[in-house]
């Protein structure tokens, strides 16, 4: 197929414009987790483990998102969990926090209003962020999720 010539400019814009739309978007939905990962830790003594442990230091813009309604993209973990929430990571499987590379920064339980059983895959939540400086549980905490489409 030949493009004649000045109909290329066009097709190269539009072809920009659309790649441009496509990366903003998916650039949002992990803006988040961009957020969340930047956090510092402070050690520590534990009572209840009897070592020194780490305890997130969760920065203003983190602290801002407390209480907050968020959308967030993540590869959800197959695991069992007592009170059924969901663990979703920012990371694929082979690199989150419970199998490699990642911290505890880079996964968050999700609670969703209806239960559901989820395979290896991303999958896009809105809820309400809920940070845990605890010594057990998970750092965040997505209270009153439910599913919505990519």
């Amino acid at each position: 197929m030949k493009i004649k010539s000045r109909k290329l400019p066009v097709l190269l814009l539009l072809l920009l414009l659309s790649s441009s739309v496509f990366s903003q978007e998916n650039d949002k939905q992990w803006e988040v987790w961009g957020k969340l990962t930047s956090i510092d830790w402070e050690y520590k003594y534990s009572e209840m483990y009897k070592t020194e442990i780490g305890f997130p230091k969760f920065n203003k813009e983190v602290k801002d998102l407390d209480g907050k309604e968020v959308t967030i993209k993540g590869y959800v973990i197959p695991l069992e969990t007592e009170d059924n929430s969901i663990i979703i990571s920012s990371l694929p499987y082979s690199s989150c926090f419970f199998c490699g590379g990642g911290g505890v920064e880079t996964v968050m339980a999700v609670f969703p209003d209806e239960q559901r059983k989820y395979e290896l895959e991303t999958v896009t939540f809105k809820g309400v962020l809920e940070l845990n400086n605890g010594e057990t549980g998970l750092i965040y905490n997505l209270k009153n999720a439910f599913e919505v489409e990519e």
